[in-house]
């Protein structure tokens, strides 16, 4: 009784993540609890998650379900080339058509990823079963001179789960390059990345050529300080695959983990990379979601792209995945790159938006405004389990707003300013002869975390 009366509270009060997440774990002891399921299926067309309630159709067949299940199906269209269970909204339908295509249409070849790709000017194309995708490439740009591996790897990024042609063996050698690229978001993370890697660094921007919430201002007001400053090369592409998983029934976005390093993959011969990195952060290396502690170097995860990407010719890089997200807030706050960068996805090139997750967790510890009380912040700190949790807590702990999250507050008991330290064993996994320059690099700005390692006892929802 009293479970229903928070899950009743907290969606009353709009917490409506907060509160499909309760009657969820209602559902998993009763799963023909009718209270559960209908906070599961309201919550999710408040939040307007169509195609999530388009999913119960076949799963709940009580009445409301599946009047919510037509009143969602109103909302979208079926992708008629992706069978009967795939849905497509609107908006995307309408996006999709306003996409542009090559003046010679290219026959899909699931065979044969590369005969996929095809060039007309600097515009590289990609043909997928449903449509194009494209990147704008530099005009000294040349396919001819890409490596068929490159782009194979590149098909597995941004379609290897639709399919399965995308995984097959290579089968010729490619020669690693001398230079390193990094996949740059202008955020944080990458800027800590950057800031720890080697000055020769080309930071390859990755900019969606189509409108959506993202604004890349805030992200151009720090690139425009890095090349007027000439403090390292950049280079920004313009793309549409993040529209690819659009075709599939999902949002907008990066197909997979590293489908955010695809344009520095198609440009390896370009460039000569030899190596590519990301800026994945401790929260998601040695960390599960952020929340509970794993031996990344021994996940498949990690050993499967690994040797992909070396299969390509190409180290896949790590640099700061030996510290969190406080620490590479730590880096950069020691830079004047912090004066110009900002992480906030909805700014207007000065400030960020004050009201998103980011302006909470990135922004609030650098000291600058944000809601506390905004929607999207309360629904992510009333979520259980919650998103990127341990530096969640670091941060609501730097700033003493533990009381936000009373129902965790044994979880705030002790100090966790270890969170803005070098887990040491995660630099194991830097290869040479990139390892030395970035930890003397890592160790110019911040100290090791302490023995025993904490991190290593980080399981905060008690998960198998």
């Amino acid at each position: 009784m009293l479970r229903r009366v928070l899950v009743r509270r907290a969606y009353n009060a709009g917490h409506w993540g907060s509160a499909r997440s309760q009657a969820v774990k209602m559902l998993d002891r009763n799963s023909s609890d009718s209270f559960a399921q209908s906070i599961v299926i309201r919550s999710l067309w408040n939040e307007q998650k169509y195609l999530e309630i388009i999913q119960y159709k076949h799963l709940w067949k009580d009445d409301l379900t599946q009047r919510y299940v037509r009143k969602a199906e109103d909302k979208v269209v079926p992708n008629s080339l992706s069978g009967d269970e795939i849905y497509v909204s609107h908006r995307y339908k309408e996006l999709h058509k306003q996409q542009p295509v090559p003046f010679d249409e290219v026959v899909w070849n699931e065979k044969s990823m590369e005969e996929n790709f095809v060039q007309e000017g600097s515009r590289l194309w990609f043909r997928f079963e449903h449509g194009y995708t494209f990147w704008d490439m530099p005009k000294t740009f040349n396919l001819k001179n890409t490596h068929p591996n490159l782009l194979m790897l590149t098909a597995e990024l941004i379609l290897g789960k639709w399919s399965k042609a995308t995984k097959k063996k290579f089968q010729h050698n490619r020669p690693f390059g001398r230079q390193t690229g990094l996949s740059f978001s202008a955020g944080t993370d990458s800027s800590a990345a950057a800031l720890v890697m080697p000055e020769s660094t080309i930071l390859g921007y990755h900019q969606r050529s189509f409108s959506s919430l993202l604004d890349h201002r805030n992200a151009s007001r720090l690139l425009d300080y890095i090349d007027t400053n000439k403090l390292r090369t950049t280079v920004r592409i313009n793309s549409n695959h993040e529209l690819i998983r659009t075709h599939y029934g999902h949002e907008a976005g990066f197909s997979t983990d590293f489908a955010c390093l695809c344009h520095l993959v198609l440009l390896a011969d370009h460039f000569d990379f030899g190596a590519v990195a990301t800026g994945m952060l401790l929260d998601n290396t040695w960390l599960w979601k952020g929340r509970k502690f794993r031996s990344f170097e021994q996940t498949q995860y990690y050993n499967y792209w690994v040797e992909r990407f070396r299969s390509a010719g190409l180290t896949l890089l790590f640099p700061i995945a030996s510290i969190s997200e406080a620490g590479a807030l730590s880096i950069v706050k020691q830079t004047e790159w912090v004066n110009h960068l900002n992480s906030c996805m909805r700014g207007d090139g000065m400030t960020g938006c004050g009201r998103c997750w980011k302006c909470f967790h990135k922004n609030g510890p650098l000291g600058r405004p944000f809601d506390i009380k905004a929607n999207e912040i309360q629904s992510y700190l009333n979520r259980r389990p919650m998103p990127t949790c341990t530096h969640a807590l670091w941060a609501l702990q730097t700033m003493n707003l533990q009381d936000e999250v009373l129902d965790l507050s044994h979880l705030l008991e002790h100090d966790l300013s270890w969170w803005e330290g070098i887990y040491l064993p995660g630099l194991a996994i830097l290869p040479e002869p990139y390892r030395g320059e970035i930890t003397e690099k890592m160790y110019e700005f911040l100290e090791p975390m302490e023995r025993p390692y904490k991190l290593e006892k980080v399981n905060h929802f008690n998960e198998d």
